[in-house]
């Protein structure tokens, strides 16, 4: 097994989950109700294996033994452990988003204190209610001292980029929390059924969509001290900016409400190492900075990545401190741990 070398710090993995199973259990008759399947979108082959999956990783969704000798195998000292993506329930109304994302986040806490030298929880709020999703920001960063938060690239079809969600932005900026941008299914799944497209063109073009909507609506122009990462290394648009940034020079509809460049935006954001290929970890490495990358495994998926180490080390050319930065030291920074 191939290893990257460290000189000092721990290895911390930004992309991970836990499904909390209370909050599942509370969810279950609401979800029949409002007709939604958490194996998401996808032809009945990919739904055979999605069903296949959640049950061989049941085990390694608790924070016991098995996810600990997991990450021990895989050489990571801490997980910032979020929750599945299906359980955002931006589906619910405000008052049961409300009371689930608040399970959801003293539950995760209370599970991860049992080994806090190993977990740093990240939280999640009912973003399908701006007010309340703000009361829960300021309650889990302030009351539960987490650090960060996981949310989707759209509430159920509307941006996160949305004028409603100004405030949440502004709050998510003076708090100081991390950011997780973390894909869901897909808005295009009729084009995306076969060959679980979904997952491997769905997922990066979620997130594509999303960074674009957060540039050119204005956010991070607004809120440029925002720690917004976004997994997968960031989808598509960090490998393509040249031709957004070729519009907005071209076409005043572009450049309409973007004073710069919107290429350059991208350097606000933050980008995980799950794109599995050498060259590309170098691309964003040179075109963003070793201080924007940070290791990422999408524990404990099919999608996932049981050797992180072994990309970064394998990766031309990175110096030592490069190393060092991407395997631990830009999240120990972001989250503010020891």
């Amino acid at each position: 097994m191939t290893r990257a070398q460290r000189t000092e710090g721990p290895v911390i993995d930004i992309h991970c989950h836990r499904e909390c199973a209370p909050a599942a259990e509370l969810m279950k008759a609401a979800a029949a109700d409002a007709g939604k399947v958490a194996l998401g979108h996808g032809n009945a082959t990919t739904r055979r294996v999605n069903e296949r999956q959640l049950a061989a990783i049941k085990p390694k969704m608790d924070l016991l033994d098995v996810r600990l000798a997991d990450m021990d195998a895989m050489g990571v000292d801490v997980q910032a452990v979020a929750i599945a993506v299906y359980q955002y329930y931006y589906w619910a109304d405000a008052e049961l988003g409300s009371k689930v994302s608040r399970l959801m986040n003293e539950e995760i806490v209370e599970a991860t204190a049992k080994h806090a030298d190993r977990f740093a929880p990240l939280g999640t709020v009912p973003l399908q209610d701006t007010e309340a999703a703000v009361r829960e920001l300021r309650y889990l960063a302030t009351e539960l001292g987490m650090r960060g938060i996981e949310i989707g690239t759209h509430v159920e079809g509307e941006e996160i980029s949305s004028a409603r969600l100004d405030p949440f932005w502004a709050e998510v900026d003076r708090l100081g929390v991390v950011v997780v941008i973390h894909t869901q299914g897909t808005t295009h799944a009729a084009r995306l059924q076969g060959h679980n497209f979904v997952n491997i063109i769905g997922h990066p073009f979620e997130a594509t969509l999303a960074q674009a909507h957060l540039i050119f609506n204005g956010v991070i122009d607004r809120h440029p001290g925002l720690k917004i990462l976004v997994v997968h290394g960031g989808g598509y648009l960090p490998a393509y900016a040249g031709r957004i940034d070729h519009g907005w020079r071209a076409r005043e509809d572009i450049s309409e409400g973007v004073p710069q460049q919107p290429g350059g935006y991208l350097r606000n954001f933050y980008f995980d190492t799950m794109v599995f290929e050498t060259d590309q970890l170098r691309f964003l490495v040179d075109r963003y900075g070793a201080d924007h990358v940070l290791l990422g495994t999408d524990y404990p998926y099919d999608m996932g990545d049981d050797d992180p180490l072994a990309l970064i080390g394998a990766t031309p050319g990175l110096t030592q401190e490069q190393i060092d930065l991407i395997s631990g030291g830009n999240a120990a920074r972001l989250l503010g741990l020891a």
